[in-house]
């Protein structure tokens, strides 16, 4: 991992503890002349940036984990998944390597691009509030939204974020997986237009009508065919790397069962209670949120996974 003068994160960090310097996590000018004075006492080129080179001579290997985090990988269902990951102090690794049960479905409640809300959690001062999985969505005032449909992974397998918190009688973040969709949510009508809770106008092809309310809303910021098609593949995919994770239970089999949408991704003591692990999404084990909502093509979607 290339590290120099602006950069931040964890593995600056690691960098200033190796160094006996201040760990703050952000690279500046002391740090720079830090660097400069451990590469010419090592006899290495003295340019303040730390490269392979002087990862080795300090002793830490970045190279091979580097090269996973700026990859893309295709799965064996033809997903392409790429690789975008925090800073390993905002996602979880205290309780090792874990096995997740269970996988909860999100949205942003926000824009377009994954990478933008995945910048946004490493700047979360909450600490570690984040899913595996971001999918790009669509741009509610028309313009290009290049990511739409695009999975990216935010941090390696086995590892969790607290994307639920504590509900119920368990921390259920530590026993399952999640995903956000880029998707603003609910919408307001007003006249003839519709308008996100900032306020932003949104075009009418990107409204969802539900035709009832969910959650006291009947407008929604419908999620595009690309991301329902890339969270499909991505459940399948979780099949193959998670063999214990139960994708069958909860929202699929509810609505296999002809439990109404409305009824099925509403609040659930099986799910809250960790009685249940399956797929659900958040609605499931919070009343207060509003992600996700049923729209029609995510039902029959769940239905025939």
């Amino acid at each position: 991992m290339l590290l120099k003068q602006g950069s931040k994160g964890s593995e600056v960090k690691k960098l200033q503890e190796s160094l006996g310097l201040t760990a703050d996590g952000i690279f500046g000018a002391g740090t720079k002349l830090a660097v400069i004075k451990f590469q010419k006492k090592n006899k290495l080129v003295a340019d303040g940036i730390v490269g392979s080179s002087t990862w080795e001579v300090i002793g830490i290997d970045t190279d091979q984990e580097a090269a996973v985090e700026d990859s893309e990988y295709t799965t064996k269902n033809g997903l392409v998944i790429d690789r975008e990951y925090l800073d390993k102090d905002q996602y979880v690794r205290d309780y090792g390597k874990i096995e997740p049960l269970g996988f909860f479905i999100h949205h942003t409640a926000g824009w377009d691009n994954p990478y933008k809300t995945i910048r946004g959690w490493n700047r979360d001062t909450r600490g570690r509030v984040a899913t595996q999985y971001c999918i790009g969505g669509t741009n509610v005032k028309g313009k290009p939204a290049p990511h739409d449909g695009q999975v990216v992974e935010c941090f390696p397998n086995n590892y969790l974020g607290w994307h639920l918190g504590k509900v119920g009688k368990f921390a259920i973040s530590k026993f399952s997986g999640g995903v956000e969709l880029n998707n603003f949510g609910y919408l307001k009508k007003k006249g003839d237009k519709y308008y996100t809770y900032v306020n932003t106008e949104v075009k009418p092809q990107y409204v969802c009508d539900l035709g009832y309310k969910f959650r006291g809303h009947q407008y929604w910021h419908a999620y595009s065919d690309k991301q329902i098609e890339s969270l499909r593949l991505l459940i399948l995919h979780l099949k193959d790397i998670y063999p214990k994770m139960d994708l069958v239970n909860g929202l699929p089999k509810l609505l296999k069962e002809g439990v109404h949408p409305k009824d099925a991704f509403e609040f659930n003591e099986d799910a809250y209670n960790a009685k249940q692990f399956g797929l659900w999404t958040h609605t499931n084990v919070r009343k207060d949120k509003f992600d996700c909502f049923p729209q029609p093509e995510l039902v029959e979607m769940l239905k025939n996974i």
